[in-house]
């Protein structure tokens, strides 16, 4: 519930605000806890903002992230931070959840409960890494790391999925081009050859026929046939999308490598936030979007728990490559696992980053080329009747 209040402090100055609070007495007890004296409480109803309920996108998140570690390395308490960043923030549903945790602070919840009340912008594996680093007293720095490191995977995210939409992109606006030359354009320029009587070849034949059933109303249903198969096409990927493109020989060492690399990154940043590694390795299956690499990851973790050591666990697992687990015997040995895996991560990007460009080059000259054919395909079906008409003449 959220209450608008104006209070009075120990020094007689007035304050005005907002707050959330399971109840009234709650939100006494809030006020209270700041040294104020409410003067009126009023219950407010929620706003309507449009907003409210969108997805928290992770620009925004590492944005608040950002702000609330900015602020904390400046002397100013979590709960009197989160108050401050819900208060300037615009996106309505990062206002809501922190204003939740604040709630859920003042109250006197621990630190773990009190982040849970914001699942959205705190899932499971950022909410760990904000306990650890309270527990172990240097919340700021984990805070930057944690934004460091969502501001890495957001912007990993947007190379990968940009070169997968622009060849589908081109695709589509090619097809738009090539349906709206069949319409509007080829009947035009092959209507003066049936007046000459001849017989026009197969393939402008061809054309003409679909030309006049995509004007008879065929492009209409085509479109609506290309929209349902897209609309289909996004439901089922959400579902098994994945374990499909991973079985291509293009897309799928992209996605594999990506995986590893959120893996690692993630592991990383658990582990030097003193999150404990079997832990961290549990907290990092949930982030992993293709369900064999968690798999791996949760068999490695058994097996440390058993006794084993790290690098044999992941060894036996199977949940690291050769040089990733080169660099983890090495950490393993000198105590430092966490800038192992960092390491690890830093080269996978790098190897991701490569192949991204090595995929955008290759496909670019696919594209030309189907693209190439099709055009070539309507100069022909225009030029063979001129051809034939010619041979006719002499």
């Amino acid at each position: 519930m959220r209450f608008a209040y104006e209070a009075v402090d120990a020094d007689g100055q007035r304050a005005r605000g907002q707050l959330q609070a399971a109840d009234e007495r709650a939100a006494l007890r809030a006020l209270a806890a700041r040294g104020l004296t409410a003067l009126s409480l009023a219950e407010q109803s929620e706003p309507l903002a449009t907003n409210a309920h969108r997805r928290i996108g992770g620009a925004d998140r590492a944005l608040t992230v950002r702000q609330l570690a900015g602020l904390i390395e400046g002397g100013v308490t979590l709960p009197d931070a989160l108050r401050s960043v819900a208060q300037s923030g615009t996106h309505a549903a990062v206002t809501r959840e922190l204003t939740a945790v604040h709630a859920a602070l003042d109250a006197g919840e621990p630190l773990d409960r009190a982040f849970a009340r914001a699942p959205r912008l705190w899932p499971a594996v950022e909410r760990q890494v904000v306990v650890a680093g309270a527990e172990a007293g240097d919340l700021a720095r984990v805070l930057s790391r944690l934004a460091d490191h969502l501001e890495e995977r957001d912007a990993l995210r947007g190379r990968l999925l940009g070169a997968m939409i622009y060849p589908a992109l081109v695709g589509v606006v090619a097809l738009g081009v090539i349906i709206a030359l069949l319409v509007f354009v080829m009947p035009q320029i092959v209507a003066a050859f049936a007046q000459t009587r001849q017989q026009l070849p197969w393939l402008t034949r061809s054309l003409i026929a679909l030309a006049d059933l995509l004007r008879g109303g065929g492009a209409w249903l085509t479109l609506a046939a290309l929209a349902v198969v897209i609309v289909v096409a996004v439901a089922w990927f959400r579902r098994r999308g994945i374990a499909v493109l991973r079985r291509l020989a293009l897309i799928g060492p992209l996605l594999q490598s990506a995986d590893e690399v959120r893996l690692l990154s993630t592991l990383a940043m658990l582990v030097e936030s003193a999150v404990p590694l079997p832990r961290a390795m549990q907290a990092a299956a949930l982030t992993a979007r293709i369900p064999d690499n968690a798999r791996r990851l949760h068999a490695a973790r058994t097996l440390i728990e058993r006794g084993s050591a790290v690098t044999e666990a992941f060894a036996d697992a199977q949940a690291l490559d050769g040089m990733s687990l080169e660099l983890l015997r090495h950490g393993e040995a000198v105590g430092g696992v966490a800038a192992a895996f960092a390491k690890a991560a830093q080269l996978k990007r790098q190897s991701l980053e490569r192949r991204l460009q090595w995929f955008a080059t290759l496909v670019e000259p696919l594209l030309i080329l189907v693209l190439g054919g099709i055009v070539l395909l309507l100069v022909l079906a225009v030029m063979l009747p001129i051809v034939t008409l010619n041979s006719a003449i002499r």
